[in-house]
């Protein structure tokens, strides 16, 4: 009896195991034109962007995204080459900056770069949160 109540622990334990480590359903990527509805429109809500602001954008915003997903399938950056990564998104996001401070009122780029400051912020705050993964 205590052998049964035994083997029926263990493979409810184990069939419990397996359903949860199935992954959900797998993601699509998103194209290019979908990451830059999705910028814009975050952007929209953030900022009260108008017609024109929005068509602009989302047209400069599609045009890195599928630049970004070319190089990307081109030349799959080595590991090793952080350095080199990191000043060439350095180097886009200077363009980003500069499109949109000729795109948004003073008004409206002033409050993106408060909130962009915020968002940077909290993001330093929990990437202190979780051990380094090895």
């Amino acid at each position: 009896m205590k052998r049964i109540a035994f083997l029926t622990t263990a493979l409810l334990m184990l069939f419990a195991i397996n359903v949860y480590a199935q992954p959900g359903r797998p993601h699509e990527p998103m194209t290019p034109e979908q990451l830059a509805n999705r910028m814009v429109k975050g952007l929209t809500e953030e900022l009260k962007l108008d017609e024109n602001q929005q068509k602009e954008l989302k047209a400069y915003f599609t045009e890195q995204f599928q630049k970004r997903q070319e190089e990307f399938e081109k030349d799959r950056p080595e590991p090793q080459d952080h350095e080199a990564m990191r000043e060439k998104m350095e180097k886009e996001q200077e363009a980003t900056d500069a499109k949109l401070k000729e795109v948004l009122t003073e008004k409206q780029y002033n409050t993106y770069k408060a909130n962009e400051e915020k968002r940077m912020k909290e993001m330093r705050q929990h990437r202190g949160q979780f051990p380094p993964r090895f």
